[in-house]
């Protein structure tokens, strides 16, 4: 019995060790195996990150339905305490206008949705760095 306990003790060690280090391993990698490993990793809390538009995309591409094009962009973003990370967020059938300012819920690199926000509604540590 005591062989039983250590071996799962074991294993949930290796799984919380493998959870932990994914998270770190993902951070600023803009692919979808990062955003698909975050979305599913319980160590990967949700956050909102804030970011400057631009009028560069990093890939574009058609829609599901072939009628109209996608854009997605690769920004630096910053969180309520000013720390940056790189991430990818994707605009479905539009570019996005640049110069203005999104709010962004993330799950480490997944992007679950984004609004423009206002200056003013901004932390102050991430206006800091988004001057």
């Amino acid at each position: 019995m005591r062989k039983v306990l250590i071996g799962i003790g074991v294993f949930v060690l290796l799984v919380a060790g493998v959870g932990l280090g994914l998270k770190f391993w993902t951070r600023d990698q803009t692919s979808t195996t990062a955003q698909v490993i975050d979305l599913l990793n319980p160590f990967v809390t949700q956050e909102t990150v804030y970011v400057q538009t631009t009028s560069r995309y990093a890939q574009r591409y058609k829609d599901s339905t072939g009628n109209s094009m996608d854009y997605a962009y690769d920004t630096v973003s910053y969180n309520a305490q000013g720390q940056a990370r790189t991430i990818r967020y994707t605009a479905f059938g539009k570019k996005i206008k640049p110069n203005h300012y999104l709010a962004i819920t993330t799950k480490g690199q997944n992007v679950r949705q984004w609004a423009e926000v206002a200056w003013r509604n901004i932390p102050s540590a991430a206006q800091v760095k988004l001057k």
